[in-house]
């Protein structure tokens, strides 16, 4: 019959010398894991985190007042305080209270739009208002709402 012994074929990734993930190996890598795990909360704190909440706070307050502007039937700006009238004949006042920018319906209550505002001014265009707004941190951001018809 045969004299020739049958080779198997089977690829493998590793050579036959090697067994694989070893009892040596698993006392090293959790040594070395170990070791460096103390580390890690001083590599954490020496990223560098950044927060935009205040500048989409911002833009979120510019919605609102597009928005409320886009409502409105008629509308009186003076420099600290925008007053809008809607369909329902509510007069809607946007003003800064405190450091805060808040609007209220009908003068009673209010809903707080923004926060940690030092100043607010609006100014009248012909084609709509301009606001600038000054944040605690002494920033300043503008925007002009513009009248749609």
């Amino acid at each position: 019959m045969l004299k020739t012994k049958k080779k198997r074929f089977a690829c493998t990734a590793i050579p036959g010398s090697e067994r694989g993930f070893t009892f040596i190996t698993l006392l090293l890598t959790i040594t070395i894991l170990f070791m460096s795990l103390p580390f890690a909360p001083f590599l954490i704190k020496s990223v560098n985190y950044s927060s935009h909440h205040q500048e989409i706070s911002i833009q979120q307050f510019f919605y609102f007042l597009r928005d409320d502007v886009m409502k409105a039937t008629d509308y009186a700006v003076t420099p600290t305080v925008v007053k809008l009238l809607n369909h329902d004949d509510e007069t809607i006042t946007i003003e800064q209270y405190g450091n805060l920018i808040r609007r209220q319906v009908k003068g009673t209550g209010h809903e707080i739009y923004l926060r940690d505002i030092q100043a607010v001014t609006f100014e009248k265009l012909p084609y709509g208002i301009h606001t600038t707004i000054t944040s605690l941190q002494g920033e300043t951001y503008e925007k002009t709402i513009i009248f749609y018809q």
